[in-house]
């Protein structure tokens, strides 16, 4: 219970936001399906970073008003 109370708090904080945006380590299952059973999906935007060696980050939005864009 406190996995989904707690996202769902942070997100409820954000409320005046009509997108939010996070970044996952490509590869990182655990993370992404957290974040799409809070409605995230990717968006096409990646990034590579140097975290000690190369590392591909993948973007995933949250669009809380899909009329308005």
């Amino acid at each position: 219970m406190a996995v989904t109370i707690v996202p769902n708090a942070a997100l409820q904080g954000m409320a005046d936001f009509d997108k939010v945006f996070v970044w996952v380590l490509r590869g990182n299952g655990r993370a992404i399906r957290f974040y799409e059973r809070l409605g995230f999906r990717f968006d096409g935007n990646s990034q590579t970073l140097d975290l000690g060696g190369e590392a591909t980050v993948l973007r995933m939005v949250l669009n809380r008003n899909p009329e308005g864009g």
